[in-house]
């Protein structure tokens, strides 16, 4: 069985921003699952990819660039 790396993300934005980042996370093959949550941050995406450095690469490139995303914070699986 290969491994893989698992990260989350948690997003900060305003409430009306949170369906169209939803949408855009849906977009990006790193991101398995979005749950909104209440509180500073609005989302948790979940990523899973075969290495760490596609997990930042997909944070970095496309995830931090998205319209209406304030502040973001990263958490990836200790191995």
């Amino acid at each position: 069985m290969e491994e893989s790396s698992i990260g989350f993300v948690l997003i900060e934005c305003k409430q009306e921003s949170i369906k169209n980042i939803v949408n855009q996370l849906d977009e990006i093959d790193a991101v398995k699952e979005t749950i909104k949550v209440d509180g500073l941050w609005r989302i948790v995406a979940k990523l899973e990819a075969p290495n760490l450095d596609n997990i930042r690469e997909a944070i970095q490139w496309k995830i931090r660039k998205m319209t209406g995303i304030e502040s973001t914070l990263t958490l990836v699986e200790y191995m």
